[in-house]
C-alpha cells in the first residue's frame, strides 16, 4: 500500500486547481471560498488516509480477461484500488446532518475530481518504473466480463482498509477499483479517463460535456428529490 499521489494532494487545494474545480462544475465566483474551505477541510484527512495499491493479476486469473486482450500478445493485467479515505465519509455525513448540502456536493466534486487525476498519476507511475505502460481499463460493472458481482473479489488481498457492502458500494465511499491492461507495445496506450484526451478512439474517454458533470453542477444548489433526499440521509 503506497500514500496517494504526493503531488496531486499537495496541488489539491491551490487557487489554481480549485478555480479549474469551480468553472467546470459551473459554481459562480461567490463560491469560490465555500469550494475553498470545503478543500481545505478535506485536504489533511486525505493527507491522513489516502492510498492506492496495485496487485499483479495472476496466470490462472487472466483467464477471465482474455477475451478482451488486445490483437499484441505480451499483456500483463493488474487490479488497482484508489481510495481517498473514510474520513471524508465521516465529513460528508457531518455537512448533511448540518444541513449543508452545498458543501456535502462540493466534497463529492472535489474528491471526485482528484480520483479522476489519480488515473493519470498511475499512469505515470507505470510508465516511469516499469518497462510496461497502461492500454486500457477496465471497471466492474461495465463489461460483461467484469459484472458488478465480482468486485468482492477485485477487492481481496489488498492491505489498505477497503472492502464493499452487500449493494457492492465500496467501503471508503470515495474510491475506486479497476483492472488495469498492460501493454509494452508503443502504438497502444491509454492516455486515462480524463478530459482533455486526444485518443478519440480510446474506450475510456469522457466527453467534456457529459451529462453526469452537469447534473452535478446543478445538484448544489435545486431542492432536492426523495432518492437523493435518502442519499443525504434527509429522510
Amino acid at each position: 500500500m503506497a500514500a496517494f499521489f504526493a503531488d496531486l494532494l499537495d496541488d489539491f487545494s491551490s487557487p489554481a486547481f480549485l478555480e479549474k474545480v469551480r468553472v467546470k462544475f459551473h459554481y459562480e465566483e461567490t463560491q469560490a471560498e465555500a469550494l475553498k474551505a470545503v478543500a481545505e477541510e478535506m485536504r489533511p484527512l486525505m493527507c491522513r488516509e489516502a492510498f492506492w495499491e496495485r496487485r499483479r493479476i495472476e496466470a490462472q486469473t487472466e483467464e477471465a480477461v482474455s477475451a478482451y486482450r488486445t490483437s499484441f500478445p505480451e499483456m500483463q493485467y493488474e487490479r488497482v484500488v484508489m481510495s481517498l479515505g473514510a474520513g471524508l465519509d465521516a465529513l460528508q455525513e457531518r455537512y448533511s446532518g448540518q444541513g449543508h448540502l452545498s458543501q456535502s456536493y462540493m466534497l463529492e466534486v472535489l474528491a471526485g475530481e482528484l480520483l479522476m487525476q489519480g488515473y493519470g498519476a498511475y499512469n505515470r507511475y507505470i510508465a516511469n518504473t516499469t518497462d510496461w505502460h497502461v492500454a486500457r481499463y477496465h471497471f466492474p460493472g461495465s463489461e460483461e466480463a467484469y459484472p458488478l458481482e465480482k468486485l468482492p473479489d477485485l477487492l481481496k488481498g489488498f492491505t489498505g482498509q477497503i472492502n464493499c457492502n452487500e449493494a457492492f458500494c465500496m467501503i471508503p465511499k470515495k474510491s475506486v477499483v479497476f483492472v488495469s491492461e498492460l501493454t509494452q507495445d508503443e502504438k497502444v496506450r491509454c492516455e486515462g479517463i480524463c478530459v482533455g484526451c486526444n485518443s478519440v478512439h480510446c474506450a475510456n474517454r469522457i466527453a467534456d460535456d457529459s451529462w453526469e458533470k452537469q447534473l452535478w453542477a446543478r445538484m448544489a444548489d435545486v431542492p432536492l428529490s426523495y432518492g437523493y433526499s435518502r442519499i443525504f440521509g434527509k429522510l
